[in-house]
């Protein structure tokens, strides 16, 4: 008999699933749930209690909240607004409130702010113009960490000659 996959969701998502906020998948909506992933990007990042990070699509505050652990700010841009009250909800009355800032919009239409690391878990349709908005940013920055689709790391690592090979890895490179 096969063995059937149980679904684990932290206890963030269910409240926000309970309260009847779905995720809109033609916004490339995903959270980022696993601990260990969270633990992982927050370690590559190297923070310093001194960094400004910039964290693109927070969603649920996953891993804003070991962010706001160790950086002196983490500047949040969210698309969703009814994810925004949600972030706003769960830090609210913390001590952890007042280096949180938050941004609603667009992140292809919106001004960078300045910040020392960013850390993303990036949608496929904007990994690419995403990744070319922020090579192009100034002041430079010391870090990003980024979590792209398999298929778009795939494109971006391809070697010449490659079928995937692409503008973007021409550009990037």
């Amino acid at each position: 008999m096969p063995k059937v996959k149980s679904v684990k969701k932290n206890r963030q998502h269910e409240t926000i699933q309970k309260q009847g906020i779905h995720f809109n998948k033609d916004l490339g909506q995903h959270v980022l749930k696993n601990p260990l992933i969270v633990q992982s990007f927050v370690d590559k990042a190297a923070l310093r209690p001194t960094d400004v990070v910039f964290e693109v699509g927070p969603g649920t505050g996953n891993m804003t909240a070991k962010l706001l652990d160790k950086a002196k700010k983490v500047i949040a841009c969210e698309i969703d607004p009814r994810l925004v009250a949600e972030l706003q909800k769960r830090f609210q009355g913390s001590p952890l409130q007042s280096k949180l800032q938050l941004m609603v919009g667009d992140i292809l239409k919106t001004d960078l702010p300045f910040f020392d690391v960013c850390v993303a878990n990036l949608p496929y349709q904007i990994s690419s113009p995403f990744v070319f908005k922020l090579l192009l940013h100034r002041p430079f920055f010391r870090c990003a960490v980024l979590m792209f689709q398999k298929e778009f790391a795939d494109r971006l690592v391809a070697k010449p000659g490659d079928k995937l090979y692409c503008r973007d890895r021409k550009s990037v490179v």
